[in-house]
């Protein structure tokens, strides 16, 4: 909800992608390895004030279970890797944790999934640019704005709105002479 990441790209990331000598970075930074295609150049989204708040309560409760390691993964499964190391919940796993949280916001959660989260981050990007596809491209990391512009549902009644402003048939008066 605050990256714009795929669902993949967030369950790869480590305490180390957000976590700098015990202070949350300014940006988390993912190499094209664990982009989609994994090719292009690593991602970097600022970390944002409400992602700050969550990343610190997020992160100090871990704390209070045992020390954080920069290649642990962010979010971790209760399953251990074959090597005893620690392994990131599943995409399904994630899946589950966010359908319940939408369930707790509403009742119809027809549709909703993680890919919502990064739909609602787009359109959020989109209005605070001043409805600018190139910064929202840039920041979904993709190649074309044909596909950005999926993500960016018109607004039925913002259409019809502007329709019903417009007015082709009617003649503007003539400027004046001395107007000009």
């Amino acid at each position: 909800m605050f990256l714009g990441f795929r669902i993949s790209e967030v369950l790869a990331l480590t305490i180390g992608h957000v976590l700098h000598h015990g202070q949350i970075r300014s940006h988390v930074a993912l190499p094209p390895r664990f982009l989609k295609g994994k090719r292009g150049d690593t991602r970097s989204v600022p970390i944002g004030p409400e992602l700050h708040r969550a990343l610190e309560h997020y992160l100090a409760q871990r704390a209070r279970k045992h020390a954080l390691s920069p290649t642990e993964p962010l979010f971790r499964s209760r399953f251990h890797a074959a090597d005893g190391g620690s392994k990131p919940i599943t995409r399904s796993m994630a899946e589950k944790i966010i359908k319940r949280t939408f369930h707790v916001i509403s009742d119809d959660t027809q549709g909703l999934s993680s890919h919502s989260l990064r739909k609602s981050w787009a359109m959020r990007l989109y209005e605070a640019s001043g409805h600018d596809l190139l910064i929202v491209r840039d920041g979904l990391g993709h190649r074309s704005v044909a596909v950005t512009q999926v993500y960016l549902p018109t607004a039925r009644a913002r259409v019809e709105s502007l329709i019903l402003k417009t007015d082709w048939t009617r003649r503007h008066p003539r400027r004046s002479e001395s107007a000009a």
